[in-house]
């Protein structure tokens, strides 16, 4: 890593030299009179996409990319995390940790940055690599966001599920976004094919990470023997487009000692839609269900709750359901909003404890002010609520206040 921001740092450095200096003192060319002539200055040209500059001497551009973000969050009431507006972790009315305050936090965890490679296709094969990271894993250290390469049909790397749509994920200032979306990144290796002008389609195997709470009368762990098997169909035109992703996994409780190893298919539906909402606005939405899919899903990712086991071996996967809506307001062309709302819940099922998660909703409203184009100042009000199988239930209010300088 330490290398590749070196080679980008002499990239950057060599565009600020002067036309002579980048020249160097390469072979000189000998004039009609014999005498040697300066070599012709090596000039860094415009790249292959956007905000890139061309490796010399090579069909390579590279482009650095990031932004450095701080956060203003207010909370209002009691939240488990002060970094994202997660429902999930808000406490139910009644108990201790309900009966804290809000707090004030100020961070610049978001802070990331990015190195894209890509070739200019020459021989007729796409190429690409791409190394992304932020800042917010423990005690704001350096964390892998994405590494991914692409060499013509095939992605190999760690970045967004195949089951998932980033581009149907409403405007938000909040890190975590919606929590009734789909939304992982992981390593994969995927496989996509464009037919025509206006469809593609696409198939991947990524890394299986089986969710639930093996009882303490057994000895063993949740694993799997085969990776999670996505795919979607997308039709694209102009600046609408609507996906269908499916999805089909095992979840497996692997026993030791007297337990019998048992084990449950998984599988889920993913519908997403972007649409024109009139002039440039647009208009967001997806629509999730399916069994042993909460790893997927944003609120219930991490709640255990893709299976649940007995203690007498008694194996069943939980079905659970998300949706997503968000309209996108551009007011003129350095102010915009992002309105949306989500929700995710589970189903009952026999095993889940009182306390455990039924349902969670979220509502967000920003506003964004553009006043140079590498810089946003933005406001988001949130409202959260956790509701549990027990019927517990709480709500939080946060606002959030937030300075992006990009850096390209």
């Amino acid at each position: 890593m330490k290398r590749m921001w070196h080679a980008a740092a002499c990239l950057v450095a060599l565009i600020g030299l002067p036309a002579a200096a980048r020249a160097g003192q390469g072979p000189a060319d000998a004039g009609e009179d014999g005498n040697a002539q300066p070599a012709a200055p090596k000039i860094v040209e415009e790249g292959l996409f956007p905000k890139s500059i061309r490796i010399p001497g090579t069909d390579l551009s590279l482009g650095i990319g990031g932004y450095v973000k701080v956060d203003f969050i207010q909370d209002f009431s009691a939240i488990g995390n002060v970094y994202e507006f997660k429902a999930n972790t808000i406490p139910a009315d009644g108990t201790a940790a309900a009966a804290q305050s809000g707090q004030t936090t100020i961070h610049a965890r978001e802070t990331r940055f990015n190195l894209d490679v890509r070739s200019d296709g020459s021989g007729g094969h796409h190429f690409r690599a791409f190394v992304e990271g932020d800042f917010f894993g423990d005690n704001n250290s350096f964390r892998l966001r994405h590494a991914y390469g692409e060499f013509g049909a095939i992605l190999g790397g760690q970045t967004w599920s195949t089951f998932q749509d980033i581009s149907a994920r409403p405007l938000t200032v909040d890190f975590e976004g919606p929590d009734g979306e789909v939304f992982i990144r992981q390593p994969m290796i995927r496989f996509t094919r464009r037919i025509g002008a206006n469809w593609t389609w696409a198939v991947a195997v990524e890394q299986p990470t089986p969710q639930f709470v093996v009882p303490s009368e057994l000895t063993g762990s949740p694993r799997s023997q085969m990776p999670d098997i996505p795919g979607f169909v997308r039709y694209q035109r102009g600046s609408g487009h609507v996906q269908v992703a499916g999805l089909v996994r095992q979840i497996r409780f692997d026993a030791i000692e007297a337990s019998e190893d048992v084990a449950e298919a998984g599988w889920g539906v993913n519908a997403t839609f972007v649409a024109p909402g009139g002039g440039r606005n647009l208009v967001q939405g997806q629509f999730a269900i399916g069994e042993g899919i909460a790893h997927y899903i944003e609120a219930l990712n991490g709640q255990s709750l893709d299976a649940t086991l007995s203690a007498d071996n008694r194996f069943s996967s939980v079905r659970s359901q998300a949706i997503s809506l968000g309209y996108t307001i551009h007011w003129r062309q350095d102010l915009k909003s992002g309105l949306a709302y989500s929700t995710a819940s589970v189903d009952d099922a026999a095993g889940l404890g009182p306390g455990v998660i039924d349902r969670v909703q979220d509502v967000r409203a920003s506003l964004w002010y553009t006043p140079y184009r590498l810089v946003d100042f933005a406001g988001e009000v949130l409202w959260g609520r956790r509701a549990n199988q027990d019927g517990g239930s709480g709500d939080a209010w946060r606002f959030q206040f937030s300075t992006i300088y990009r850096l390209n």
